[in-house]
């Protein structure tokens, strides 16, 4: 009996597929927020197709689902950033706080400078 190499391949292929969707096992998040350009979308839909049309179609209607699995968590990635960015608005700093910025004090230390280093506050940038 003997099997054909690229039949052996789609197999593997379609097996790996399914086991990527059953188990919803996807790349990192950025992987997927790059996927939701449409460059990349385009590129996506026409390899699905050729493998459409090269393979079996079980195996690109399985390459067709994962996709739309990697493309669906990208965009549930985006909605969830503008909805924790609607629940925690930008707030009106504080004068403490706009002072500090304004200053010279909130310079950081240099790991090689000496610990007494004073810092002079310079007054033309304290202003409000």
């Amino acid at each position: 009996m003997k099997i054909n190499t690229i039949t052996l391949l789609e197999n593997i292929l379609g097996l790996i597929l399914a086991i990527f969707i059953l188990f919803k096992i996807l790349p990192n998040t950025n992987l997927c927020r790059q996927m939701n350009q449409p460059v990349y979308i385009v590129l996506y839909l026409v390899f699905t197709v050729l493998l459409f049309v090269t393979l079996n179609p079980i195996v690109g209607f399985l390459f067709l689902i994962y996709g739309y699995q990697l493309i669906m968590k990208g965009k549930e990635e985006s909605k969830r950033n503008e909805h924790l960015q609607k629940l925690n608005p930008d707030k009106n700093p504080d004068l403490e706080e706009i002072v500090i910025q304004n200053s010279d004090f909130a310079r950081i230390k240099n790991q090689d400078e000496d610990q007494e280093t004073r810092v002079k506050p310079v007054l033309e940038k304290i202003t409000i």
